[in-house]
């Protein structure tokens, strides 16, 4: 009987929201998968993008030289077959015999150097311009050439010591110098890789169809195509995955997930997320920039309940910006409890000193879209600004699509913001460094949106990507964790567990650490 019940509310919801009746039940190409997502990609070339939604396609289209093993961040050979480092300065990658672009071009070393050189050479007659590609030339940076060895052989050489390499190169896209130079900025949207599946079309804010390449160099896969559909409604997707319209259903909301538990045609698969959730001060904007009032902030927010009503329970309580899966992660020494006396106390002193008036409202930007680190954005925001408004801190509520949030505060128009971040890399680097280090806090491609400023923590960062192995990084990560809790730029939120919903006929199904399905791994079975 529950189940029933379950089924029609979700159905009357689906209708009244304007999703229309649930689609009937059909047989579809058993070649093809379908993939319901809650936003559309934003753009398909993965060094102009960091949104989920794109870089879930874009790891079908395209492959760095090394991988990841499925389900995990251990690295693997990619499209270099091996690796080594020939000094602290120089790594030299032998490549994979016999791989082809999907337009039929070899991949080589020049292609290599091709597409490192677009990116961080700005002679090169492809460079990106602009704000695209902001993200991958931090991570970068240090990479002073790329030199051809042989057709087979490149190395990269760095002008320092910099350890996060080999698992940055791992998320870098080899493209096609071919397609590149044919399509220009337009390669975008016209996408060549080495990948496993070829682009077939992109419907902008509807659906992104790829299909399987049949040149590919590793082992095939199962599946002939897979579709990404755009469907915002939350419960439309569950709906549509009910009826088999859908095969996988991404952004479940938390009080749905019992549902799919118990649907004897559904499966969930959650994986702890690499990622966290927080509220962002922005310290260049009265009042926080007094570290007085984003600590008192920090003492006002009570995160047990944001885990039980925001999760239901499928996230632990952050108390930095690691997750504990994370090597490097530490507790850090200053923590903030939830008291309200201290928050106060802590305003009065602000107040009494000019630097916080009471009558001010402020800006708190959040998304009104779900993420993969942060289901309910808009409730998780309507609750933060409740909990600030009991100690004196009054906002006004901004809710933004995901695209508009995003570049919103990466320009700092707000003085408040809940966002989120999933690690791309494996290393601690990948979230210290791209969320705290003021080189990232360039207005309009801000990665650190808190526009915090340390010279103590910049210095500890980099020499932390110079440090010979990993004891010694961890123990200079350590140091700059105790230092962020110290100056409180973020209210560290919360670590997901990432959810997908999914046909229970579908095997081989496991997400990777950003939440993606592995989607090579996958076939179909017959249906229970």
């Amino acid at each position: 009987m529950r189940r029933v019940i379950l089924v029609l509310a979700l159905t009357t919801a689906a209708s009244a929201c304007g999703g229309g009746s649930a689609a009937p039940e059909h047989r579809r190409d058993p070649g093809a998968l379908v993939v319901a997502n809650a936003n559309g990609v934003i753009g398909l070339d993965p060094v102009r993008v960091t949104d989920s939604e794109s870089i879930e396609v874009g790891e079908l289209l395209f492959e760095g030289l090394v991988r990841w093993k499925p389900g995990t961040t251990d690295i693997t050979p990619g499209l270099a077959a091996s690796w080594r480092a020939v000094d602290t300065v120089t790594w030299r990658f032998e490549l994979q015999a016999n791989v082809l672009f999907h337009d039929g071009t070899p991949m080589d070393a020049a292609a290599v150097k091709f597409s490192f050189e677009r990116l961080i050479d700005p002679k090169h007659p492809n460079y990106i311009k602009g704000e695209d590609g902001t993200y991958w030339r931090s991570l970068l940076k240090d990479i002073v050439r790329v030199d051809v060895i042989d057709a087979r052989t490149v190395e990269i050489k760095t002008q320092r010591p910099y350890a996060p390499l080999v698992g940055d190169v791992a998320m870098f896209p080899i493209v096609s110098p071919v397609a590149v130079r044919r399509w220009g900025d337009a390669f975008k949207s016209n996408p060549v890789g080495t990948g496993p599946y070829v682009f077939e079309s992109w419907t902008p804010g509807e659906q992104v169809v790829v299909k399987r390449f049949s040149g590919y160099w590793g082992k095939a896969p199962a599946l002939d195509r897979i579709v990404f559909r755009v469907i915002v409604d939350a419960r439309q997707r569950l709906v549509e995955l009910e009826s088999g319209s859908i095969d996988i259903a991404t952004s479940i909301l938390p009080d749905e997930q019992s549902f799919v538990e118990l649907h004897p045609d559904l499966v969930l698969r959650s994986t702890p997320g690499n990622d966290v959730s927080y509220l962002a001060f922005n310290t260049q904007h009265p009042p926080f920039d007094d570290v007085r009032v984003r600590r008192a902030a920090s003492f006002a927010i009570n995160k047990e309940p944001i885990v039980k009503l925001a999760y239901q329970g499928r996230a632990i309580a952050a108390d930095g910006p690691l997750p504990p899966m994370q090597w490097g992660y530490h507790k850090p020494q200053r923590r903030y409890s939830y008291d309200l006396v201290a928050a106060r106390k802590l305003l009065a002193e602000a107040t009494a000193d000019g630097r916080f008036d009471p009558a001010g409202v402020y800006k708190l930007y959040s998304l009104s879209t779900p993420r993969p680190y942060l289901s309910q954005p808009e409730r998780v925001g309507r609750y933060l600004q409740a909990a600030l408004a009991q100690v004196g801190i009054r906002t006004e509520l901004v809710l933004q699509p995901y695209a508009e949030h995003k570049k919103a505060v990466e320009a700092g128009e707000h003085d408040l913001a809940v966002f989120g971040w999933v690690g791309d890399t494996g290393d601690p680097d990948n979230f210290l460094y791209v969320l705290f280090h003021s080189d990232n806090a360039k207005v309009g491609a801000a990665q650190n949106i808190a526009f915090y400023k340390s010279e103590r923590v910049d210095k500890l960062l980099v020499e932390a990507q110079g440090a010979p192995d990993e004891p010694t990084r961890s123990g200079l990560y350590a140091v700059v964790q105790d230092s962020i809790a110290a100056d409180a730029p973020w209210v560290p939120l919360a670590h997901s567990e990432l959810v997908v919903a999914a046909r229970a006929e579908l095997k081989g199904l496991i997400l990777s650490p950003r939440g993606h399905p592995v989607y090579p791994l996958i076939s179909r079975g017959e249906a229970r």
